[in-house]
């Protein structure tokens, strides 16, 4: 049985990187670009859970 949880991503611009933020995880990760900081995260968030993100972010937030 699979379970799904809605995980949100905000995304957020310092300087010269992206941070990607999980507050349902307790998750903070970082990338060149936008795409590479949403994919670090979930990677970080199925190490989190254990399992594949299958239904990827719920929602994603860019500040």
């Amino acid at each position: 049985m699979t379970i799904w949880f809605p995980f949100s991503a905000t995304i957020m611009k310092e300087e010269n990187i992206f941070v990607s933020i999980c507050p349902e995880a307790d998750l903070i990760c970082k990338g060149k670009t936008v795409e590479e900081a949403v994919a670090n995260l979930k990677k970080e968030v199925e190490k989190f859970l254990g399992e594949e993100l299958s239904q990827g972010f719920s929602r994603i937030v860019y500040y």
